[in-house]
């Protein structure tokens, strides 16, 4: 009796297929108040956690995509379905002249948040990392919701962070920006405005941090809050002092700071070293300026000088390249007394050459 052959079956074919996004039932105003309200405790429940979990720790901080994205999460659980996920959809920021970037750039921009975070932990202040993540955050916005609140409580999380405590008081800053965002869009602009250049300029945000920080501060010792932090607060007094008060960016920083003011500074000093040449050249060939018309070389030589060196000098201030210290506080200052200086010098010149 011969043996019973195995029955065998044919392996079905490995495919893949997506998976349907889940749908949430849509919300009236009131249930989304009111799960707003309390996802905002749970996102702040959770902020305090990362917080206590990095000053406990012995490890290096270090900010990680993960942490963003679950802060986002919390935000909007239960009234966006790709809560915490990277979006995937063009977005628009309405009463903004910011376009943030592409979707498809956007988890290899927020891995660039964190690298910057990191590699700068030691060498940059508390209020310029927070200030860095409270801005770049909102530029990339990288979720279809929530992006305001995430970003507000990274932020805060990252300052705690790095001031190496857990600042007291009911009212915190994501709160107090909340209650009143004008300095915040201000300060959102200021910065989108740099980055326009190609610069990092984060110090309005700066400032806006730590008089906000200061605030909460006071509100604290106001009801009682610190008695056990007043050494920890002295701490943060020292670090709010530290931020230069005289940098706040204006109209007129960012104006030198633009591309067409180096290129107007380039322009003018052309202008006067081949108008100087040219002076030169006809007095070697024997051609001295015609004495009615001294005056008129002379005074356009210096303005075409003082002018070059406003503009420049102006333009490498404003973008922080001037090697002495103080050289970069005052962008206005730093073009009008070089413009002056270079004006009047070339005045002196011109007179002693050509006149």
């Amino acid at each position: 009796m011969g043996e019973t052959p195995l029955r065998t079956t044919k392996p079905q074919d490995r495919q893949s297929r997506t998976l349907k996004k889940e749908r949430l039932r849509p919300l009236s105003e009131p249930e989304k108040a009111h799960q707003e309200a309390l996802n905002t405790l749970r996102q702040y429940d959770r902020m305090v956690e990362l917080i206590n979990e990095t000053l406990r720790s012995s490890q290096r901080f270090r900010l990680r995509p993960s942490a963003i994205q679950e802060l986002n999460r919390l935000s909007i659980k239960n009234i966006e379905p790709e809560a915490g996920r990277w979006r995937d959809v063009p977005i628009v920021i309405e009463g903004s002249r910011h376009q943030p970037p592409s979707w498809d750039q956007v988890a290899a921009l927020i891995d660039d948040l964190c690298d910057y975070v990191n590699d700068h932990w030691h060498d940059r202040s508390p209020f310029h990392l927070a200030a860095y993540v409270m801005w770049r955050l909102n530029w990339i916005h990288p979720f279809v919701d929530g992006n305001g609140r995430t970003t507000r409580a990274v932020s805060y999380y990252v300052l705690c962070g790095k001031l190496g405590f857990h600042i007291p008081g009911v009212t915190t800053v994501p709160e107090l920006i909340a209650q009143n965002k004008d300095p915040y869009y201000d300060a959102l602009e200021a910065a989108d405005a740099a980055a326009v250049d190609a610069l990092v300029d984060v110090s309005e945000m700066e400032h806006m941090l730590s008089d906000l920080l200061a605030k909460q501060m006071v509100l604290a010792l106001e009801r009682a809050e610190a008695p056990n932090l007043r050494e920890n607060i002295a701490k943060a007094r020292e670090e709010i002092a530290k931020v230069p008060r005289a940098k706040r960016t204006s109209r007129g920083t960012e104006t030198l700071r633009s591309r067409p003011a180096f290129v107007a500074g380039g322009v003018f000093g052309a202008v006067t070293l081949l108008f100087f040449m040219a002076l030169v050249l006809m007095s070697v060939l024997g051609r001295p300026v015609p004495e009615q018309a001294r005056y008129l070389v002379v005074i356009v030589l210096a303005l075409s000088g003082g002018f070059s060196a406003a503009f420049l000098g102006g333009n490498a201030s404003a973008r922080g390249a001037i090697p002495f210290a103080g050289g970069n506080n005052n962008p206005l200052a730093v073009a009008f007394t070089g413009g002056i200086a270079v004006l009047v010098a070339l005045l002196i010149l011109g007179r002693y050459l050509f006149m």
